[in-house]
């Protein structure tokens, strides 16, 4: 496993499977209602009750030179548009609104991430940036929050690598940057959770501005760290943000490698950004959503064990307001992201890794009033 990079979650996510052949199918109980994604990283059910869908492509036909998030030196990449928003029509039918950059470089692809709508436009956190890179950007649109227009082209509204590089919030002793996560909060501001520099910020699309919200420590690992001065621990990359209804956050942590079973968690932050523990006991934590019941609805990944991935080990989880978890699907191939709509039913991004048109979207219908449901 890697080390700081790691953390990041498409690479979490997505290069671990990179080289295995097509997992093998699950029985779903749910409806596949899209198909042939690429990566699917996260979901969004807009105002309208329209589903969206970001994935991180594939990279593309320019060749780069970029580095090696596994070696942290310079490598040859592929860049392309190939990441892409998608809007999907009542027909079924997948409309592309918008395609952002994508870079495919060793076992890696670097694209989109989540998706949120805040006064009527969509907003995207995208790409990731390293210091091994070097501190300057040449590539565009990486570890940014982005606005599409009508038109679906993608501008800049705040650069989270630009906020990493001036301030480290989380004091480790590498310099990265993968915004994840996204929210819209009552106050009109964007907040976003950013994977690999293990932080909350909150980001006002009218300035740009950028503000730390909170930083995470790390958790419990197994192995010294070569960024948190050889102690044993492992990065908590957050994935998800959401709020309860006195606006409090919350914010799902994947862990970082090894990806001990139980080590994720939820933690609940206030606005003046004290962090606790929420609901504790998870595994590989990648999306989080509070439903219209008032519980919190959260995904699991998967499993790892000695001889690596567990097939179909993926689960949907209800998290009471008092912290209980229980399962309500389980069997899910690589769940990745969550999204329910106004009367509870959901939707489950599966297959989200590393292997061309192998993501797809299944429907629960009625997904919060779920008892425990196999895949």
């Amino acid at each position: 496993m890697r080390k700081k990079w790691m953390s990041g979650v498409m690479f979490v996510v997505l290069s671990v499977f990179s080289v295995i052949a097509q997992p093998p199918a699950p029985e779903l109980s749910g409806d596949i209602v899209a198909g042939g994604l690429n990566g699917p990283q996260g979901l969004f059910v807009d105002s309208s009750g329209v589903l969206w869908i970001i994935d991180s492509g594939y990279g593309g036909d320019e060749t780069i030179d970029f580095f090696n998030p596994t070696t942290l030196q310079s490598s040859p990449a592929t860049l392309g548009n190939t990441a892409r928003i998608i809007r999907l029509l009542d027909s079924g039918e997948q409309e592309v609104v918008a395609s952002l950059p994508s870079i495919a470089v060793g076992e890696d692809f670097l694209g989109g991430a989540r998706l949120v709508e805040l006064d009527g436009s969509i907003y995207a956190t995208v790409g990731a940036w390293q210091i091994s890179a070097g501190e300057e950007v040449n590539f565009p649109f990486q570890a940014q929050v982005v606005r599409i227009d009508e038109n679906g082209e993608a501008a800049t509204v705040a650069d989270l690598w630009a906020h990493e590089l001036a301030n480290n919030p989380d004091a480790t002793d590498n310099i990265e940057s993968h915004p994840y996560g996204i929210a819209a909060g009552a106050d009109g501001l964007l907040y976003v959770t950013d994977a690999a520099a293990n932080v909350l910020l909150s980001v006002d699309t009218a300035t740009g501005e950028t503000v730390t919200i909170a930083a995470f420590d790390g958790l419990p690992g197994v192995f010294p760290s070569a960024w948190r001065g050889g102690e044993l621990l492992t990065d908590p990359v957050p994935t998800a943000v959401t709020f309860d209804s006195e606006g409090n956050l919350y914010v799902s942590l994947l862990s970082g490698a090894p990806f001990i079973p139980g080590s994720a968690k939820v933690l609940r932050v206030t606005p003046e950004g004290e962090v606790s523990d929420f609901a504790t006991g998870f595994t590989m934590l990648t999306d989080l959503e509070m439903g219209p019941d008032g519980n919190f609805y959260a995904v699991q990944f998967g499993l790892f064990t000695q001889e690596g991935p567990v097939f179909n080990s993926g689960s949907v989880v209800r998290i009471s307001p008092e912290g209980v978890g229980e399962v309500i699907i389980e069997g899910l191939p690589f769940a990745t992201a969550l999204a329910i709509d106004a009367d509870g039913n959901g939707y489950v991004a599966i297959n989200g890794i590393a292997i061309p048109d192998a993501g797809a979207v299944v429907y629960y219908e009625g997904l919060t009033s779920l008892g425990a449901l196999s895949n």
